[in-house]
């Protein structure tokens, strides 16, 4: 859909509302803006052109239901934010200074408190009979004590005259000729028929100050003939003389981002001489920021109250008429939605009852009515599914039936000799294995054991694996009273998997025949992973004497004999088992399998092998990659 052009009227309400945003982030960082009267007008012409400059677009726009979504979330929820955003940058600096000088000033109204209570208590302590010259005193401190007209300075003191204009209970700011500010109290109890009396300064310097709003403003004390306060610039008017700046101790706080600009505020404080107790024109002026100030109080807010308020009435006028209209807006829509979720609504019903076959309605041409085409064609698929999903349980029902058939290729009885114990399991990766393990019983003599693992995974390994199971039971059943050799089995396995498989297909082979009578193992390891033997608790490896079968026709296998000694444990296994990996990709290893075996030789096999499957399977990560396990143990009794 090409996007509509603007005309003159949408260009110009665009151009507005830049102007009021540009305005708002210009006053935020900077503190300096159009002004009252031009913020009204700008924001008055914005609300007169608004509803001309959005209703062709809406109209043009509103064809995807995303666009329909939008301009409602814009009607309901962006405008009226920035509205009231409007409302925060007008008022915000208002109270955030008011705020900062509440702070300040009850601050130091707390601190001239502590200075009287103090002073008082040098005063009790005169009236209790204490000397007042013995009355000790704080660096900088001043304390002066008056019984009828006689008057004692403290030792040490930063005054030494009580003034003849300080009543009892003034707490104040007071400076001295020498241009030294202090604290002072002046503080009197009642001893009987005398007054005793106290006057104490405490300093007033940059310390103090930045000790007032620690981490939320710099303080400056300035004086001067006219008191000025500008909003939105650092600098102080020309007639005002920084007396006190705590700047240099505590700075200003940093700011945290555009909107977080600098506050400044004053307001005046009561400054008297310590000599003569005239009143001198002073005032406090902190630099803070809106991310610095604690909300607390609001006090008077002076002459631009009157237009403050009627802006803020217009805002919340327009933000009334804008939810009104957002109110209006989202009603259509949403008959619109409802009557498309209604048809949606029959149709689900219709699917749940098993009737893939009913469409919807497509009502017109817009999102809603290819949402409803979109769940006709999901229907239409669904019935699809479904005939796959009966063919794939088909299949799964096929392979449950090779799984059985397979289990039935492993031995189901555990040969019973004189002189060796045998025991053995397979655990499929999948419904399948390709893993082979057999005990063959070789009439009187022994059996045959055998293990094996056909290259891949699932059906194909599978088939490959009962043609090896089928190879040596024909091999063996063919054998005579004479012994039995391993290198001639393997080497007639291999010509014939090498003749009727594809070339990528291959095994590796152990098979090993134990004759009962003779305590011998004989054995022919083909590529196969070398069987441990543990004799009196030492852990030898059956090397392999071969490669894998069914690569080279005419390889030429040989036999090994082993004489295996009472309590000889023989573990053949697959390398699912030493393969296996952690969370850290680390493998289970020989070294651990051989620690297991060690550790659990005296028990039954079947113990052994089921702690050496439960060690591999909490070893494993991830179990959906695991190859097939298999292990195999001979015990000789």
């Amino acid at each position: 859909m090409t996007p509509p052009r603007l005309n003159r009227i949408q260009k110009t309400t665009a151009v507005l509302f830049i102007l009021l945003l540009g305005n708002s982030l210009i006053r935020a960082a900077t503190g300096y803006y159009l002004g009252f009267a031009g913020t009204a007008v700008l924001v008055f012409a914005f609300i007169i052109l608004f509803p001309f400059a959005m209703l062709p677009l809406i109209r043009k726009a509103t064809w995807r239901v995303r666009n329909r979504l939008f301009v409602t979330y814009c009607l309901v929820g962006i405008l009226p934010i920035l509205l009231i955003y409007l409302l925060v940058q007008l008022g915000s600096n208002l109270v955030l200074g008011q705020t900062t000088n509440y702070l300040l000033h009850k601050e130091l109204e707390r601190r001239l408190e502590q200075l009287l209570s103090s002073t008082e208590r040098r005063a009790q302590a005169v009236a209790d009979g204490k000397a007042a010259n013995t009355l000790s005193v704080e660096p900088g401190e001043g304390v002066v004590v008056r019984v009828a007209e006689t008057v004692w300075t403290i030792p040490g003191s930063a005054i030494s005259e009580f003034p003849t204009w300080s009543n009892p209970s003034f707490t104040g700011v007071v400076r001295n000729q020498r241009g030294v500010f202090f604290l002072a109290a002046h503080a009197r109890v009642e001893d009987g028929n005398r007054s005793i009396e106290a006057f104490a300064v405490r300093p007033f310097d940059a310390k103090l100050l930045a000790e007032l709003l620690p981490g939320m403003a710099a303080i400056s004390v300035v004086e001067g003939e006219t008191i000025r306060f500008r909003v939105g610039s650092r600098g102080s008017a020309p007639e005002l003389r920084i007396a006190l700046d705590s700047s240099g101790i505590a700075p200003a706080p940093q700011g945290r981002g555009f909107w977080d600009s600098e506050i400044e505020t004053g307001a005046p404080i009561e400054l008297r001489s310590l000599e003569t107790g005239k009143v001198e024109p002073a005032a406090t002026i902190s630099f803070t920021r809106p991310s610095a100030i604690l909300a607390r109080v609001f006090s008077t807010i002076g002459s631009t109250a009157n237009v403050l308020v009627l802006v803020m009435a217009v805002i919340a006028g327009t933000f009334l008429v804008v939810e009104i209209v957002a109110v209006v807006a989202s009603i259509k829509l949403a008959r619109t939605l409802t009557r498309t979720v209604h048809d949606l609504y029959a149709g689900t019903k219709k699917v749940e009852t098993g009737d893939f076959s009913h469409r919807i309605p497509v009502r017109a041409n817009d999102q809603l009515s290819e949402l409803a085409s979109s769940f006709n064609g999901m229907t239409q698929r669904i019935e699809q599914l479904i005939a796959d999903v009966k063919e794939k349980e088909k299949l799964e029902s096929e392979l449950e039936i090779a799984r059985q058939v397979q289990a039935q290729l492993f031995p189901k009885e555990v040969p019973r000799l004189k002189t060796l114990e045998l025991a053995g399991v397979c655990n499929p990766a999948r419904i399948v294995s390709g893993d082979y393990y057999d005990f063959i019983p070789i009439e009187s003599r022994g059996a045959a054991v055998v293990v094996g693992d056909i290259s891949g995974k699932g059906i194909s390994a599978a088939r490959l694996m009962a043609s090896v199971q089928a190879s040596v039971h024909a091999q063996l059943a063919m054998g005579t009273d004479e012994n039995v050799s391993t290198a001639t089995l393997v080497t007639r396995l291999n010509r014939q998997l090498y003749a009727n498989t594809p070339p990528e297909k291959y095994a590796t082979f152990y098979c090993a025949v134990y004759d009962d009578t003779k305590n011998c193992l004989t054995y022919t390891n083909a590529g196969h992973l070398a069987p441990i033997l543990i004799r009196n608790g030492e852990a030898t490896r059956l090397e392999s004497n071969g490669t894998v079968v069914g690569i080279f026709p005419e390889y030429p296998f040989e036999q090994v004999d082993v004489t295996l000694q009472t309590g000889d444990l023989l573990a053949a296994f697959t390398d699912g088992i030493t393969e296996s990996e952690n969370v850290r990709e680390e493998q289970f290893g020989e070294e651990r399998l051989i620690e297991l075996l060690q550790r659990n030789l005296n028990r039954p096999l079947n113990e052994i092998i089921q702690s050496v499957m439960d060690a591999v399977g909490a070893w494993a990560h991830d179990p959906s990659a695991r190859d097939d396990i298999t292990m195999l143990l001979a015990r000789k009794l």
